[in-house]
């Protein structure tokens, strides 16, 4: 089964809870989602799909979610987590490094044509560079589904390629006052 299928599926059953443990499955599930960023997606829906079909099974014999998993979603889902495998730690070092490289050059590679620097725009570009890619991880933390998953890459490489270049432009436009955009020759 693949994840398209788990998901939907996963997503048919819960039609079949009551109101309460609907609200502290779904808590569950998104805390799940958002502490699992080095596991694999796969193995944790696969896991939560084995929780919403015990929670079921358990609902129709008069029981609700408290009674069989405790009232410490937090608990629980770091419980789910640390039982579920991990992703290569290779590709998350991958990723961070090229980020970091990502940052490193967009600020040196100007100073290396002119032969000067713009310390406050450098700041200024740090920060917006930042800024952009914690609002990129919000996005692909939080407001990723499976169906709405390939719409969030392309917004948060759309943010992270504003907040890049955003900078840059501005200052071409004339947009910041003389005294941001003075030159320090090296």
């Amino acid at each position: 089964m693949n994840l398209t299928n788990l998901l939907e599926y996963n997503n048919k059953l819960r039609l079949q809870l009551n109101e309460d443990n609907k609200k502290y499955y779904e808590e569950l599930l998104v805390t799940c989602r958002a502490k699992s960023i080095i596991s694999k997606e796969a193995e944790l829906e696969i896991q939560l799909l084995e929780i919403l079909q015990d929670l079921i099974l358990y609902q129709n014999q008069g029981k609700n979610f408290h009674e069989i998993f405790g009232t410490d979603i937090n608990k629980l889902s770091d419980s789910i987590i640390d039982s579920l495998p991990k992703e290569n730690k290779v590709i998350v070092f991958r990723f961070i490094l090229a980020y970091i490289l990502i940052t490193i050059v967009s600020f040196l590679l100007p100073s290396v044509y002119t032969n000067s620097i713009q310390p406050y725009l450098a700041v200024l570009s740090i920060l917006t560079l930042f800024l952009g890619a914690a609002i990129c991880f919000y996005l692909i933390l939080y407001k990723k589904t499976e169906r709405n998953k390939w719409i969030i890459y392309f917004i948060s490489f759309v943010i992270f390629e504003f907040s890049l270049f955003s900078v840059t432009l501005l200052e071409r436009l004339n947009f910041f006052p003389d005294w941001i955009t003075k030159n320090i020759s090296v």
